[in-house]
């Protein structure tokens, strides 16, 4: 598999390796050039960088102050995941939006350990990707999952980074695919992901760049009339090529009802101004096409589906995703998922 031209992890270790060599014999030739006195106190100096470092290997990913890999949120999360002192027993799939979404309120709602793990520009070969790496990783754990939708997710859009280079999410695709979205991404300049981001251990996206300009005076309205004059084009009425990235919804939907899951569909809802933006681009066809979609699904795939409306003030944001459960929806063992029923 062809790996980044910049900023591969091969490179990156090589380009480690020199710097950490030039470092050494910089700070070999000035411990020479000092008296025995200044020596030992060099000595304690390096002793105390050294000391540095190791503490700063051990913070939790959380509470780093800076993120560099390719693999840029999806990494992050995978490794949040991997510091959990168990595995998730529920998932949040979702784009942007979701991110906001407490994992804590999960644990509230159904007792279940949780992990947010939406994603900006979120696909379905993510979904398909990070189940398998969570089932493969922990096989006895039931995973549950709360999906929650929108219209631009099925598009056969070129995959991320983080797909294509981490080999925690990277087995779970072809080699003809990788190399063929290797071509396609080109050189990977790997940014910080914690420039203006910041998470919770379980995911959760505490802020980000809207709160830095919300902070700075900029307004809902204001942020909305950004959002729609960006996203809201022409295009908006165009439906994309979906074969590739609706082959991998329902390969995901067949991965977790053959672990015993019914997995929680939820399609998402848009501000009133948004919506009405949207609508007026000629976009409410591709959302009419999306729900007859996952209807056709159901008889095949058993999923719980749900549409939510936009509300302005909601005192607990998100419940309603989780509070239609089946009784029977607890640690207990029960048998496998039939037609109809919600989030299991």
């Amino acid at each position: 598999m062809k790996e980044p031209h910049v900023g591969d992890a091969r490179g990156q270790r090589r380009r480690t390796t020199i710097a950490v060599v030039g470092a050494g014999l910089l700070v070999a030739g000035a411990l020479l050039a000092l008296p025995s006195a200044a020596l030992a106190e060099a000595d304690t100096t390096e002793a105390a960088v050294a000391e540095m470092v190791r503490a700063e290997a051990a913070i939790p990913t959380w509470k780093l102050r800076h993120y560099i890999k390719v693999g840029d949120e999806r990494s992050f999360k995978l490794d949040l995941v991997d510091e959990l002192p168990q595995p998730p027993q529920l998932v949040i799939f979702g784009g942007s939006r979701m991110q906001r979404f407490d994992p804590s309120l999960a644990l509230d709602l159904s007792g279940l350990p949780s992990m947010n793990f939406a994603l900006s520009n979120f696909r379905t070969e993510d979904a398909w990707a990070i189940s398998n790496y969570l089932l493969t990783r922990s096989p006895d754990t039931r995973l549950r999952c709360v999906w929650c939708l929108q219209v631009g997710m099925f598009v056969d859009a070129t995959l991320a980074p983080g797909l294509v280079y981490d080999q925690r999410l990277s087995p779970w695709f072809t080699p003809e695919l990788l190399a063929e979205q290797a071509k396609l991404l080109g050189e990977v300049h790997p940014t910080d992901l914690l420039v203006t981001n910041r998470y919770a251990g379980r995911g959760y996206l505490r802020s980000s760049s809207y709160d830095v300009r919300g902070a700075a005076g900029e307004t809902l309205s204001a942020s909305l009339v950004k959002w729609i004059a960006r996203y809201v084009t022409a295009r908006s009425a165009v439906t994309p090529a979906q074969s590739r990235s609706r082959s991998y919804f329902e390969a995901t939907l067949g991965l977790l009802n053959q672990h015993g899951v019914t997995p929680c569909i939820v399609i998402m809802p848009y501000h009133p101004r948004a919506l009405e933006a949207l609508t007026n681009a000629g976009w409410r066809p591709r959302l009419t096409a999306l729900k007859a979609y996952l209807q056709g699904l159901r008889a095949t795939y058993p999923s719980a589906t749900y549409g939510l409306q936009y509300r302005r003030r909601i005192r607990r944001p998100h419940a309603v995703l989780l509070r239609r459960r089946p009784p029977h929806s607890g640690e207990q063992p029960h048998p496998p998922p039939s037609r109809g029923q919600g989030c299991a």
